[in-house]
C-alpha cells in the first residue's frame, strides 16, 4: 500500500433528521479501504459532535482525529458547515485534502503529495465556465457578490480541493472565508460564489486546476471515469445517478452504518452503483437535460410509461357489456353458477367434464369442497401480515409505510422518493414509483379510486375477496438487483400443505408486455421447459441463494393449507413476501401446458382426503 502523507479532511455538520452523516460514514469507509494507512481528519460543530453516539459514533473508529467548532446556537446546519470548511486552513496543521461528505473514493490519493500548487481544485462541470450548462444559474447565484462576472473563465468545483500549509493558501482561505461571510449577508448560503470571487481578487494566489480524475462529478464527468480517483455523486434529488445518493439507500445506511448491506460490495467495485444505460448529453442536450423543460418531459415520459404498463380492460361490444351485469349479478348470489359458466365459455368444456386430475378442476372442488374460511384474511395483502408476524417471520415483510381507506387521504409528503402503492383487495393494481416528484397525482387518485369502489373477484367468481375490506397501502421498493431481469425477481411457488415441488420464476415484470416467466422443479432446481404455453422465458434463471429459507417460508405459511401460491422476492441476498393466491387465474388457467396442470392437479388428488368437507354446501 502507498503511504500518504497529505491528510484528508471531511467536514460534518449534522443531525439525526438528516443524511449527512450516512453520507460521510460512506466516504471515511472508501478512504480508508483504499489507503489503510492514510490520516484522516474530521471537522465538525459542536452541535454535530453531541449528536455522534450509538451507531454514528461508528465514523470514531475510521477517522484518526475530530476536530470540534464551537457555534453560537443561532447559526443554521448550512452556515456551519460553510463557515469551517472556509477555515479549515486555519483549523488544519499541515498540507491537507478537502472532500465533500458526497463523494467515494476510488482508487489511492497518494500521488496528490506531489502537487505544487497552493490551491488546487477541478472544475465545475469538467468544463470552462462560459460552456457550462449552468452558466446562468451560477451567474444567478453569484449576482449578489460585486465582482466582475465576466472575468470568470474558470468556475471551479468545491467537493474536492487541496490546500498546501503555506502563506499563500492561508491568505486564500481567510479571504475565501471573509467573502463567504460577505454572502451570507447576500442570502447566499452555498460556498462556490465566495469561491470564485477570491479566484478573482487580487490578494489571492490563483487556484490551479486539478485533473477531473479527482473530482469526477457523476453527472458531467463521463470523461473521466475510467480513470477517477474520487467519485461525487451529487445529483438532482430526483434524479440520482449512483445508488449512494439514493435516500432509500442512504436509510439504510442510518439503520445499519458500517454493516448496511451491499456497502462493502460497492466500496469493492463503484460500477456496482449505477444503473446500466448511462447516457452522455453534450451542448444542447447536456443544457435540455439540466433545464425545467426536461423536468416536464420526463415527468410526461415516466406518467405515461406508469399508465402504459397499467391493464385496463374495456367493454368493446353489447355482448361484453350484458356478460359483465350478468357476471356481477351472479357473483353476488350463485358464485359457484358463474364459475361453472365462465369455465365453459372460456374452454368450451363443463368442468363437470373435465379431466379428473387437470388442476384447474381441482382448483374449483377447492373452492366448492374444502374449507376456505381462511382465504379471505390470507388473501388480503395487510391482514396477511398479521398471519406472517405470528409464524416469526416479520423479517420477510416489506416495510409499509401507510395505508388509506380513501383516496382523498393519500399524502405523498410522508412517503419517500421511491414506492409501490397497490391495492390490499385486488391485483392489477400495483404501481412502481421511482419519482414520487415526478408523479401525476391527480391521475394516481382517480385510477385508485376506480380500484377502491370496484368489488374484487365477483365478477371473476372468487368469492372470497368479497369480504376484504379495501384499501389503498404504500410499502417498499424493491430495485432490480439481477442483471438479467429489469425487476425484481419473482418466485411463485405452488405449495401443498406447506411443500413446493414447482415454483414459477418471473422475471422482466415491470410491464405486462414484457413479463416472462418459466417453471423450475424445486427440489433440482431444473427448468421445466414447455409447462408454460405462453410468455415462457428462455433464460436459465440460477439457484436463488435464499432458496432453503424461501422453503422454509413457504411451508411455514402453508403447512395448514392444501393449497396456495405463495409469492416471494429475493432481493440482496434477503427473502421479502409479496402475496398468497388461492385460485391462480381465478381457477381458470390458461397459461400452463396440459401436463403441468395435471402434474398440479394430481397433487391435490393425493391428499384429497385430508381437505373434503362432506358436508360442505354447494352454492348454486
Amino acid at each position: 500500500m502507498e503511504e500518504m502523507d497529505t491528510k484528508i479532511v471531511y467536514v460534518l455538520s449534522s443531525d439525526e433528521n438528516d443524511l449527512f452523516w450516512e453520507q460521510c460514514l460512506i466516504s471515511v469507509m472508501s478512504a480508508r479501504h483504499h489507503m489503510p494507512n492514510s490520516t484522516i481528519y474530521l471537522v465538525c460543530d459542536d452541535r454535530t459532535y453531541a449528536t455522534l453516539n450509538g451507531l454514528r459514533q461508528q465514523i470514531f473508529s475510521i477517522v484518526n482525529k475530530t476536530i470540534v467548532e464551537n457555534f453560537e446556537p443561532s447559526v443554521s446546519k448550512v452556515e456551519r458547515s460553510r463557515l469551517m470548511k472556509t477555515r479549515l486552513r486555519e483549523i488544519v496543521f499541515g498540507d491537507f485534502l478537502y472532500l465533500d461528505c458526497d463523494t467515494m473514493v476510488i482508487q489511492s490519493l497518494a500521488e496528490i503529495d506531489q502537487e505544487s500548487a497552493d490551491i488546487a481544485a477541478v472544475l465545475d462541470g469538467h468544463c470552462l465556465f462560459k460552456h457550462h450548462p449552468m452558466r446562468d444559474y451560477f451567474l444567478k447565484q453569484n449576482a449578489g457578490l460585486q465582482y466582475k462576472h465576466d472575468k470568470i473563465t474558470q468556475y471551479f468545483n468545491g467537493g474536492v480541493m487541496y490546500a498546501k500549509d503555506s502563506e499563500a493558501a492561508h491568505v486564500f482561505y481567510k479571504q475565501w472565508h471573509s467573502n463567504y461571510q460577505l454572502s451570507v449577508s447576500k442570502g447566499i448560503f452555498i460556498d462556490e460564489p465566495a469561491l470564485s470571487k477570491s479566484n478573482l481578487d487580487p490578494c489571492c494566489v490563483k487556484i490551479e486546476e486539478l485533473n477531473g480524475s479527482w473530482n469526477c462529478q457523476i453527472r458531467f464527468g463521463a470523461l473521466y471515469l475510467a480513470n477517477a480517483k474520487v467519485l461525487h455523486f451529487c445529483s438532482k434529488k430526483n434524479m440520482p445517478v449512483s445508488r449512494l445518493s439514493e435516500k432509500n439507500f442512504l436509510k439504510t445506511v442510518k439503520a445499519y452504518g458500517i454493516d448496511t448491506p451491499m456497502l462493502s460490495n460497492y466500496l469493492q467495485d463503484w460500477r456496482s452503483t449505477m444503473e446500466c444505460g448511462y447516457v452522455v448529453g453534450v451542448g444542447l442536450d447536456a443544457e435540455f437535460m439540466l433545464s425545467r423543460n426536461y423536468e416536464q418531459a420526463r415527468m410526461n415520459f415516466i406518467n405515461a410509461g406508469i399508465q402504459q404498463d397499467l391493464y385496463f380492460p374495456h367493454i368493446k361490444i353489447f355482448k361484453d357489456g350484458w356478460r359483465f351485469v350478468r357476471n356481477n349479478i351472479l357473483g353476488h348470489i350463485a358464485p359457484v353458477r358463474l364459475a361453472k359458466i365462465l369455465y365453459k365459455e372460456k374452454f368450451g368444456i363443463d368442468i363437470t367434464e373435465e379431466n379428473y386430475s387437470n388442476f384447474n378442476k381441482m382448483l374449483f372442488r377447492l373452492l366448492t369442497e374444502s374449507d376456505t374460511s381462511s382465504w379471505t384474511m390470507l388473501a388480503d395483502k395487510i391482514a396477511v401480515r398479521d398471519y406472517i408476524a405470528k409464524q416469526n417471520l416479520e423479517d420477510i415483510l416489506c416495510q409499509k409505510y401507510a395505508e388509506w381507506k380513501t383516496v382523498s387521504a393519500i399524502d405523498f409528503d410522508t412517503l419517500p422518493e421511491q414506492f409501490v402503492l397497490k391495492c390490499n383487495h385486488d391485483n392489477g393494481s400495483c404501481i412502481v414509483v421511482r419519482d414520487k416528484w415526478s408523479l401525476d397525482m391527480e391521475f394516481i387518485k382517480r385510477f385508485y379510486k376506480k380500484k377502491l369502489n370496484a368489488q374484487f373477484g365477483i365478477t371473476t367468481a372468487e368469492p372470497h375477496y368479497k369480504g376484504i375490506s379495501p384499501c389503498v397501502f404504500a410499502e417498499e421498493y424493491l430495485a432490480p438487483d439481477k442483471d438479467y431481469s429489469s425487476s425484481v425477481i419473482c418466485y411463485k411457488f405452488f405449495a401443498f400443505y406447506g411443500k413446493a415441488d414447482y415454483c414459477q420464476v418471473v422475471y422482466d415484470s415491470n410491464s405486462y408486455k414484457t413479463q416472462r416467466s418459466v417453471i423450475y422443479d424445486t427440489n433440482i432446481w431444473e427448468k421445466q421447459i414447455g409447462f408454460i404455453n405462453r410468455h415462457e422465458g428462455s433464460l436459465d434463471i440460477p439457484v436463488p441463494t435464499t432458496l432453503e429459507k424461501m422453503r422454509h417460508v413457504v411451508h411455514q405459511l402453508g403447512k395448514t393449507l392444501p393449497f396456495c401460491r405463495i409469492d416471494l422476492y429475493e432481493f440482496h441476498n434477503k427473502v421479502y413476501f409479496s402475496e398468497m393466491t388461492f385460485l391462480p387465474g381465478a381457477g381458470r388457467i390458461t397459461s400452463f401446458s396440459d401436463e403441468f396442470l395435471t402434474i398440479l392437479g394430481g397433487k391435490l388428488i393425493e391428499m384429497q382426503n385430508s381437505w373434503i368437507l362432506k358436508s360442505k354446501k354447494i352454492q348454486m
